[in-house]
């Protein structure tokens, strides 16, 4: 048996006899606690996502249903078609949408993951750079301590109980297999060399991980960058029992590879982001400021998981407006500039290949979502792989203090920090077992965010609607009323623009506080800075929110306002195809609407841009049995556009919607 072989195969150290026994424990310790919020609430990305994707209701029998159902997300360039299909998959198995079943989904991903994780840390434990440390010996405990500390963390709740957050996992599933598959090649190649079919075939297989990764959301792209930093920092060229240089510098190469494209891209287009960033309202060097600080603060959530802290949202941290504003932006910029000469440098000197491989790890996994990209500024799931090699180092510490403190012993320090976490990812997960409980304790966290106001407003919004099945009172009712009223207020107050908070607002106004002395106009304030703000998709929500309101409502002379209101917003965005909806449906919903008025008005919808579908249901309903000559025309321009023929399903259940003479 070579060394390679009797190292992965070594299981007669003493510690590690009973290490099944202790695998199911923390897993049964996870299950325990997520178990009793698996049936919690679907909200917010997961109606439009899940529940409310009407192409993932998938007829079982029928392939291009499900075809369909994997392109049915407009979510990045390529769709996430993964991830939809299993969506699509646990509707088909129970016949309808069950939280149980999503939510359950998700933490057997999360348990794979931890598995993998398990495995692929004591691989990491195995490599040239580490063999000759301590924490070769421990490996088998330091691997299930780390993948224990990550299973079992409480930053993590948001990843695998809000269902729509599938779409991560499982791009860091096949990511963690990827590394997992290139560690144990690596491992072998490092002793006895390999063929170039060998390597063949481990390339291909990488290939096929990193495929399945971005097929379920675009992160899967840095397994090869992932790849590159265990290969320099861990192995370090080693092959066939001896360094190669050669090697050694295409890793370097291939590791530094990245940053230098996206450099040569802005040098070559300085603006490359700008309309991008004209959507949002940050700019690319306030998002970068920004970014620098809450790497930090994501470190800090890993090392101190107070539930204080973790929340929904947090778009209550503010946002850098420059190097001293605040201050703190500074000191992160600074921290990670030496941060990262300190990593080059211990890697170039060959000191501390852990801690450098960890650095590295945490930067690269954080590259997609915390860096240039004009996404939103954060979330606490963008920790969920980062974190993995973190809790690694937290295994490693906890190791090395049970050799400096003669009291302190690694297996009652690793039980210690187990149940903690245990107790604390209990707590943290009962917050989900329903919805009103989620955002109360979100808002109480965070009382100056925006997004938590809104969300406990909703909710008790929601429980007010459903007074009748909860058996309010009337008392009851009135305090769930006035409070969710007080939020959408106190929400308007933090984030004056904010479409949401207003609408919902004179929803209330118009249908329960009709005799508030003073009532505002809470159309106003979105006519006053449309024209100075980009429309974010909250506001695209509200104001079809808006439009369903008045739609519901077309008799009340309010409803003038609403389509006054659209009209300007059409005017500063000519090219909004939802607005431009909205407006439809509150003029069909107008009995003596001018027919010709209303086929003009989706005419002119699919005028925008040649992908754009969605005045074409419209069209075919509208045409019906009036024109069929003009339906099927109708019906041929609809799929010359679907390339994808993504629609071919709506189509014939429109053409069954449609009665015959």
């Amino acid at each position: 048996m070579n060394k390679i072989s009797a190292l992965q195969g070594d299981g007669a150290d003493k510690s590690g006899r009973n290490w099944r026994l202790i695998v199911v424990a923390g897993l049964l310790g996870c299950v325990l606690a997520y178990f009793p919020a698996l049936n919690g609430p679907l909200f917010f990305d997961d109606l439009p996502n899940i529940t409310e994707n009407a192409y993932l209701a998938v007829e079982p029998g029928v392939f291009d249903s499900w075809r369909v159902a994997m392109l049915s997300n407009e979510s990045g360039v390529l769709r996430r078609p993964l991830a939809s299909f299993t969506f699509a998959l646990n509707h088909a198995l129970v016949g309808e949408w069950s939280s149980f079943v999503l939510k359950a989904t998700n933490l057997g991903l999360h348990l794979s993951i931890g598995l993998l994780l398990y495995h692929w840390f004591y691989l990491l434990l195995c490599t040239p750079a580490l063999r000759a440390s301590a924490l070769f010996v421990h490996r088998r405990e330091l691997a299930l301590l780390a993948a224990g500390l990550w299973l079992l963390h409480p930053l993590h709740v948001s990843t695998v109980l809000y269902s729509v957050q599938r779409m991560a996992q499982l791009s860091t599933l096949f990511i963690t297999a990827g590394l997992y598959l290139f560690t144990r090649y690596r491992l072998r190649w490092a002793e006895n060399g390999a063929t170039s079919g060998e390597v063949i075939a481990a390339g291909l297989w990488l290939l096929l991980l990193s495929t399945a990764g971005i097929l379920s959301k675009e992160n899967g792209v840095l397994l090869p960058w992932l790849v590159a930093a265990v290969e320099v920092f861990l192995f370090r060229g080693a092959w066939a029992g001896r360094e190669r240089p050669a090697l050694r510098r295409l890793g370097w190469f291939i590791l530094l590879l990245p940053p230098m494209l996206v450099l040569l891209a802005f040098a070559m287009d300085p603006g490359l982001l700008d309309a991008r960033y004209a959507r949002r309202e940050f700019t690319l060097f306030e998002r970068l400021l920004t970014q620098s600080r809450l790497l930090w603060q994501y470190l800090g959530w890993t090392l101190f998981p107070n539930l204080y802290d973790l929340g929904f949202y947090h778009d209550d941290i503010p946002v850098s407006r420059g190097l001293l504003q605040p201050f703190t932006t500074l000191m992160a910029v600074l921290g990670w500039v030496l941060a990262g000469i300190a990593g080059l440098f211990l890697a170039l000197t060959r000191r501390l290949p852990l801690i450098v491989f960890a650095l590295f790890f945490y930067l690269i996994g954080h590259s997609m979502e915390s860096s240039f990209w004009p996404l939103e500024m954060v979330y606490e799931h963008r920790n969920y792989l980062p974190s993995a090699v973190v809790c690694l180092l937290i295994a490693v510490a906890v190791f090395h203090a049970s050799t400096r403190v003669h009291w302190l012993r690694l297996g009652a320090a690793a039980a210690f920090l187990l149940l903690a976490l245990n107790a604390l990812l209990a707590l943290r997960a009962s917050f989900w077992v329903d919805e009103l409980m989620l955002a109360r304790h979100t808002v109480i966290n965070h009382p100056e965010s925006p997004r938590a106001n809104f969300f406990y407003g909703n909710a008790l919004f929601k429980a007010f609607e459903r007074r009748e099945e909860l058996g309010l009172s009337e008392e009851e009712r009135a305090a769930f009323l006035v409070s969710a009223r007080g939020h959408f207020v106190q929400m308007h107050a933090l984030d004056p623009g904010a479409f949401s908070p207003l609408v919902m607002l004179y929803q209330l106004d118009n249908n329960f506080f009709t005799e508030l002395p003073d009532r505002p106009d809470w159309l106003q304030p979105i006519r006053d800075g449309a024209s100075s703000r980009s429309l974010q998709s909250s506001d695209r929500t509200a104001l079809e929110a808006l439009a369903r309101f008045a739609v519901s409502t077309p008799q009340s002379q309010d409803n003038t306002e609403v389509a006054e209101l659209l009209a300007e917003l059409i005017a500063l965005h000519p090219r909004r195809a939802d607005l431009r909806l909205y407006q439809h449906r509150l003029l069909a919903a107008d009995d003596h609407a001018d027919k010709a008025q209303l086929q003009q008005a989706l005419e002119n919808i699919s005028a925008l841009r040649a992908d754009e579908l969605s005045a074409f249901p419209h069209l075919v309903v509208h045409h019906g049995n009036q024109d069929k000559g003009a339906g099927y025309d109708v019906v041929r321009q609809w799929m010359a556009r679907d390339t994808l023929r993504t629609d071919l399903l709506l189509i014939s259940r429109l053409f069954e919607e449609v009665p015959a003479e």
